[in-house]
């Protein structure tokens, strides 16, 4: 059986970040992330005894919309899995239905986000047999066993969405594991690690999954809605042990360290990065810290391990906004963790979303000038953008995909604020938060020479 695991492209050539749930537009800083997804299911086809797999990131070869669509029919898969998002939608069902006009009997599946959070609406499309729910290597892999061998039926398989007479039938999820610890690494020999480069310090860099999921229900977030409630963790050993592998193997030594909230738990922070600096590994690696979770001597040991940039979700400086959103966060405790990483020189990268409930043009300029004037080197200003999966999406459920990318929509308007008004304040702020010289310094390096450090 040959199945294709495919990272698409869109037809307009926007570059799209396709990992997880993260479905933004590509900018510089961030950097093409590998498809790590597609290589844990790649993994686990493997496992299960299958070996005719290729891997296709559209994104990093290059490849045109017409060319991927070619690559693909030419060589007569018998099933392609697509990584599909909200506002690339149109585009993924497009591929796919161009797929099957060349090749009818081929099997689609989507997953990601949309096949979460929409399947029975992509179970509608012709050019969509089915869809995964949440995290998909081990139904891909059921699946295949499925087309193989016929041993199981199609409502045994957790986490899957199928057609029955063109009715769309979607089973339960799957539970969430007690130990999220690999027994088998994502396959990083079926693609080409040296073209995934951390801008930061323009190496080489592969990611590496040390958590899933969040303790906490954010208004605005997708994490529940993917990953299923609470934070769950792999052992620090299966982490250190798969770092170890990658930098052996690929000489990798730039990790990028995914998690909704990479500090959920203090211990594993403790435990992660002390087995790190004991296993002596040279490494740097960057991740995400939730800022209320942030403790002195847990920095000083992400630093000490090799940490140089964290990404804080900090959203607004207006605390009701923050409670309303359900995102329970105090200024003085956005100010303490940025300046305790900033004492242990770990770049720190901000991240803002105007337009969330509560919003008013007076919020939104205390935020400005709150973030202009903290110890924050990067900073991003989003506006509100109502997934498929959160609370925001049963007020404002717009079918015009392409207008969901993360950050930059202009879907959210108030009576007392336009959505004109919401794009004006993310430009003004963007422009006077890298006003600074030092800031301006720092991405403009990112920018053009491609690295920081």
């Amino acid at each position: 059986m040959k199945i294709f695991l495919i990272n698409p492209v869109t037809s307009n050539r926007i570059k799209v970040l396709r990992v997880e749930r993260c479905q933004q537009k590509l900018i510089s800083v961030l950097g093409n992330w590998t498809p790590i997804t597609l290589l844990e299911i790649a993994a686990a086809l493997k496992q299960s005894g299958f070996s005719n797999i290729t891997i296709i990131d559209g994104q990093s070869e290059n490849l045109t919309f017409s060319e991927l669509v070619r690559r693909v029919t030419q060589e007569i898969p018998d099933m392609v899995v697509i990584q599909a998002t909200v506002p690339t939608l149109a585009d993924d069902i497009l591929f796919s239905s161009l797929l099957k006009k060349v090749q009818p009997d081929i099997t689609t599946v989507l997953i990601g986000m949309p096949a979460t959070t929409l399947s029975d609406e992509l179970l509608n499309e012709q050019a969509v047999d089915y869809v995964v729910l949440g995290e998909p290597q081990d139904t891909i892999s059921e699946l295949a066993e499925y087309y193989l061998n016929q041993n199981t039926g199609l409502s045994e398989i957790l986490g899957l969405g199928y057609k029955d007479k063109e009715r769309a039938i979607i089973n339960k999820r799957r539970p969430v594991s007690k130990t999220y610890d690999y027994t088998i690494f994502p396959d990083r020999s079926l693609i080409d690690n040296k073209k995934y480069r951390l801008s930061l310090t323009g190496k080489p860099f592969t990611v590496i999954k040390t958590s899933r999921g969040c303790d906490f229900s954010c208004s605005f977030c997708t994490s529940q809605a993917y990953y299923g409630l609470g934070w769950k963790s792999r052992s620090p050993e299966n982490i250190v042990q798969e770092i170890s592998k990658v930098n052996c193997e690929q000489g990798i030594d730039n990790f990028l360290f995914l998690a909704d909230t990479f500090n959920g738990n203090s211990e594993f922070v403790k435990e992660l990065t002390t087995l790190i600096i004991a296993s002596g590994l040279d490494i740097q690696w960057i991740s995400n810290s939730r800022l209320d979770l942030v403790s002195e001597e847990n920095v000083s040991l992400m630093k000490k391990s090799g940490c140089i940039l964290v990404s804080l979700g900090i959203e607004t400086y207006a605390e009701e906004i923050l409670k309303k959103n359900k995102k329970y966060l105090k200024t003085k405790q956005i100010d303490k963790g940025i300046g305790i990483f900033k004492k242990y020189k770990i770049l720190t990268y901000g991240y803002f979303i105007f337009g969330l409930e509560g919003e008013t043009r007076k919020t939104i300029l205390k935020t400005i000038k709150r973030a202009i004037c903290s110890k924050l080197d990067f900073a991003i200003f989003y506006s509100l953008t109502p997934y498929p999966g959160t609370e925001y999406y049963k007020v404002y459920n717009d079918k015009n995909w392409v207008n969901y990318f993360h950050g930059i929509s202009d879907i959210v308007v108030y009576k007392h604020l336009s959505r004109l008004e919401i794009k004006i304040y993310r430009y003004i702020a963007l422009f006077l938060f890298y006003l600074h010289p030092r800031r301006l310094f720092k991405l403009l390096r990112c920018i053009l020479f491609g690295k920081l450090i």
